[in-house]
């Protein structure tokens, strides 16, 4: 059975699911074991690969972190969909806002006035709540 290839120490850190700087933390109290590596100048931090995963042993698993991460980003996803719909309502609401203000300028109407203090009522309450 082939040897894991070392880790970088960003790659540790994206493994784990940590900073670079924790992974700096477990290398200088022995969790994780490295070797300095290169010329110097151009030295690299190699990370034994079965230490990391020794590390995600006792977490439970690497397939429970994989899986949330996968959530974390399906929610971002989501989220970044909202606040494009969100914009969308918003952009719809400003002309919506200026058609009626157009329309009661040029007829002088009652209605229209009722009908933008509503609109602007509505995005006023709207706008406290989307963020």
């Amino acid at each position: 059975m082939p040897a894991t290839p070392p880790l970088t120490v960003a790659d540790a850190a994206t493994t784990l699911g940590v900073s670079e700087r924790t992974v700096w933390r477990y290398l200088r109290s022995g969790r994780l074991h490295g070797e300095t590596v290169g010329p110097a100048g151009a030295q690299r931090t190699m990370i034994d690969a079965e230490g990391v995963q020794a590390i995600l042993a006792t977490r439970g698993g690497g397939e429970e972190l994989v899986a949330l991460r996968a959530e974390v980003e399906r929610l971002g996803d989501e989220v970044a969909g909202l606040r494009a719909e969100r914009d969308q309502l918003r952009t719809a609401l400003t002309s919506a806002r200026a058609e009626l203000s157009r329309l009661a300028t040029k007829r002088g109407s009652r209605a229209g006035d009722l009908m933008l203090a509503g609109l602007s009522s509505l995005g006023r309450r709207g706008g406290r709540t989307a963020h």
